[in-house]
């Protein structure tokens, strides 16, 4: 009953801000010029009908869709080749290191239009914009995690029996998991927020898209009403992530301690 009331009165004291920024802009929005902002009570029933008519859900859809192909693609190619560029190929490792980080500043928003040139504005360039944005942050984190391997470890299971298969579940995988995570977590992050400005920037379909058309036709209780619906996705995939990743650590140290 304790925890239940403490959690209870966490979510309340937490919700003072957010509900202190609804009023503020619910006040802001009736004084500022019309035509400017739209009220949030606007927004929430614009979203809402938005939803009722399934537009909203169908370019939700095709966004996250999107996103789950070029994630799922950057942990694919960005795990494995983390793992062997940290470990066994730890020369490769040294000479590709300066052309990987190069790559990685490379400002997404600026290669867009490159993607586009050679992809057109459809799926295959959001796909691609994701994987190449989401591909370095676990690729890097796999390498830094498979680099602190601490090796006497692997000597100590090795002399004890450990088969390969038994070293890298037992040993490697656990240690390096949290790394991994991390990457994970925020490559998910950086893949919402890229397919969002890739749509905005160029797509006949999906939220960013969906976006931009509403601010074509000046439909501002809509317009904000699709930035309230996006914030609450991200803020829905922050909380996915971040209860997965506490699951992921109490699996590494079940895995530690067998």
């Amino acid at each position: 009953m304790n925890s239940t009331a403490g959690k209870l009165k966490k979510i309340g004291i937490g919700s003072i801000p957010i509900l202190l920024f609804f009023i503020f802009w619910e006040g802001g929005a009736r004084i500022i010029p019309e035509g400017v902002i739209s009220p949030p009570s606007d927004a929430i029933v614009a979203i809402f009908r938005s939803a009722f008519s399934d537009v909203l859900l169908e370019q939700t859809l095709i966004s996250l869709y999107r996103v789950l192909l070029g994630f799922l693609l950057s942990l694919i190619i960005g795990i494995p080749l983390g793992f062997l560029l940290g470990t066994f190929f730890s020369s490769a490792e040294k000479a590709l290191l300066p052309f990987l980080r190069t790559c990685e500043k490379l400002n997404p928003f600026a290669i867009i239009p490159i993607f586009m040139i050679f992809f057109g504005i459809g799926t295959s360039e959001k796909v691609v914009v994701i994987f190449w944005s989401a591909l370095w942050p676990v690729l890097f984190n796999t390498m830094a995690g498979a680099k602190d391997i601490d090796y006497n470890l692997l000597r100590a299971a090795r002399s004890m029996g450990a088969t390969r298969r038994e070293l890298f579940t037992k040993v490697v995988l656990p240690y390096t998991a949290p790394n991994i995570f991390i990457g994970i977590e925020f490559a998910a992050q950086l893949s919402f927020f890229m397919i969002i400005a890739s749509e905005v920037i160029g797509a006949s379909t999906g939220l960013g898209w969906y976006y931009i058309n509403s601010t074509a036709r000046y439909d501002l209780p809509l317009m904000y009403g699709i930035v309230l619906f996006i914030t609450v996705l991200g803020i829905i995939i922050n909380l996915l992530f971040a209860r997965l990743k506490k699951r992921f650590l109490v699996w590494k140290e079940a895995s530690q301690l067998h």
